[in-house]
């Protein structure tokens, strides 16, 4: 069995132009310029037979049509099947508009032909990395942090649960606590050269990436975290992201600190780092098809309980609204996994709550599973049942969450089927 793997790894800029409007609330926002370049990166793997790539944006996130055009893309400049590209988004909130689901009262704030760019931008970086190739070593690491994330949603002893940032608007009731973990591990993959030489870091860890809020474009906590792998291994280093279940994580302090503090925590490992024996590559994908929520539900009393401010409710009416003018019932999306080694992926695409990517974890047939959210698609959040009654934000009907609580379930019993067919192949 082979202990290397061929891998090579590129970044290419796709910071928009001056003034783009911004992701990452329910208006969109005029940008001050950037604190840090955005970028897209990407990661080729090949070996026993097996070619892939995956690549993320520095993007709040993406549609599954044109997530098609940029595979193909890709595809056409390397060679590598489209159905074994993957890609995703950091979900950073400093971002350019790149999707629109805004209501349609809001002019469309996405500049289609910075976006048409990203194609190009895409097919080029995948290419450089497959160009870059070389024979690599590659190790597992895992590390904790406690101190950065914290659940975003209190339930209470009626069983409603409400967001942390729409607390004291009416309720009077005794909090029971939080209505959901946190996910505290970092995984992470790191590909040394033959030299020795730290070229790539695939790091994983469920948190919201949407502390900055100062106006500028920023690729916020994972900016930080690969500046600070750069600082202690060379300027070679490509940190990639891989997002994992945050739908209803949130941080507790600034971005800076947050990276900081994740970087804190990595560094040590990656210093110690140990090649593994079995870096056997697979990759599998599905097409499958999701069930949508309902756009003629009544969410009225929903949006009580919510206890949104009153000048934002209209925002939720609006998009149900603009839902209800072309209803569907379904959607089709793809999922995909992958392993190397005793290591393996597997995605969801939109914001996995936390127990979801949990769940996925403890019933992996691997060793080692880290769920990818974001990826290939852009549904909005994917709720449990259990938020889905309690209610809370992200359990109403809006453009930015289509996906019925049930498909939640759907994608985390796909997942295992994948995963559990890449292990009987492996």
């Amino acid at each position: 069995m082979s202990s290397t793997l061929l891998v090579g790894a590129a970044e290419i800029d796709i910071t928009p132009p001056y003034g783009a409007k911004m992701a990452g609330a329910l208006v969109p926002r005029p940008s001050a310029g950037a604190a840090d370049p955005l970028f897209v990166k990407a990661i080729v793997l090949e070996g026993n037979g097996v070619r892939m790539a995956y690549a993320v944006f520095d993007l709040i996130g993406l549609t599954l049509a044109f997530g098609e055009q940029l595979k193909a893309a890709a595809s056409a400049a390397t060679g590598i099947p489209a159905e074994n590209i993957v890609w995703s988004c950091t979900h950073t909130h400093s971002g350019p508009v790149s999707i629109n689901l805004f209501p349609s009262d809001v002019p469309d704030p996405v500049d289609y032909m910075w976006q048409e760019s990203l194609i190009g931008k895409f097919a080029a970086c995948v290419a450089e990395a497959d160009r870059q190739k070389a024979p690599m070593r590659v190790s597992r690491m895992r590390a904790y942090q406690l101190g950065v994330s914290y659940n975003r949603r209190l339930r209470y002893k009626d069983g409603r649960e409400i967001n942390t940032w729409l607390l004291n608007q009416g309720e009077d009731l005794q909090c029971v606590g939080a209505a959901g973990p946190i996910d505290p591990e970092i995984g992470m993959l790191a590909f040394d050269d033959e030299a020795g030489t730290l070229q790539a870091v695939l790091f994983n860890f469920a948190l919201h990436n949407n502390a900055r809020g100062d106006g500028k474009l920023s690729a916020e906590y994972t900016a930080v975290v690969a500046a600070r792998l750069r600082e202690a291994f060379g300027p070679q280093v490509v940190t990639l992201f891989m997002p994992g279940a945050c739908g209803d994580q949130n941080p507790v302090a600034s971005y800076r600190q947050t990276g900081d503090a994740l970087a804190e925590a990595m560094l040590p490992y990656l210093w110690k780092r140990t090649p593994m024996e079995d870096v056997s590559l697979g990759i599998t994908s599905r097409r499958i098809i999701l069930p949508l929520r309902d756009p003629f539900m009544d969410q009225e009393k929903r949006l009580q309980k919510a206890q949104w401010w009153k000048d934002v409710e209209d925002f939720f009416r609006k998009s149900q609204a603009d839902l209800q003018r072309e209803p569907r019932t379904q959607a089709e999306t793809v999922v995909h996994a992958w392993h190397i080694g005793e290591v393996s992926f597997a995605t969801f695409p939109g914001e996995a709550f936390v127990e979801l990517g949990l769940q996925l974890k403890r019933a992996s047939p691997f060793p080692w599973t880290y769920p990818v959210e974001l990826c290939n698609d852009c549904l909005g959040y994917l709720v449990t049942s259990q938020a889905w009654e309690a209610g809370g934000y992200e359990s109403l009907v809006s453009s930015a969450a289509i996906a019925a609580p049930e498909a939640s379930e759907m994608i985390v019993e796909e997942d295992l089927r994948l995963l559990n067919e890449l292990i009987e192949n492996k």
